[in-house]
């Protein structure tokens, strides 16, 4: 994977889908933006210019998505991004809210993108199980010391 090679990420996970999950912490996405982000995308946390040019260009190897999620107590916001063949396709990001997570929500629709089928009431979130993953360092990420 481009984007594990580029920003030094942990051993990607493997996910449902043959798809793989690898985090981006704040090193990695230093590294990706050479510490020169610019313009964060509305509702995103890091989804900066720079950003979103090096996950288009990672995407040019196959598609792929990022995702931002925050939540507690059933409280949060996400915020997702969907590219493929060097494009981002998809840009949406939910402000804090109490609401039950829906199919139309970013996450969702960004991982519908990849071909994830959330059958039944499962959506596909839960689909690819990343509800195991609750913090970065639960994917190999240290975020308060070494990576």
């Amino acid at each position: 994977m481009a984007i594990v090679e580029a920003g030094d990420c942990p051993e990607p996970t493997a996910l449902p889908f043959g798809l793989t999950i690898a985090p981006l912490g704040h090193e990695q996405i230093d590294r990706l933006t050479k510490l020169q982000p610019g313009a964060r995308h509305e509702g995103f946390k890091s989804l900066s210019a720079a950003l979103e040019l090096a996950l288009a260009a990672a995407s040019e190897n196959g598609p792929l998505v990022y995702i931002e999620m925050q939540y507690f107590g059933g409280t949060g916001s996400q915020a997702a991004a969907a590219f493929a063949e060097g494009e981002m396709l998809f840009c949406a990001a939910t402000p804090v809210s109490q609401d039950p997570i829906r199919p139309t929500d970013p996450v969702n629709t960004a991982l519908r993108s990849l071909g994830v089928d959330a059958a039944g009431s499962a959506d596909a979130f839960d689909a690819l199980g990343l509800g195991r993953f609750r913090h970065l360092e639960d994917l190999g990420l240290d975020e308060w010391g070494d990576d």
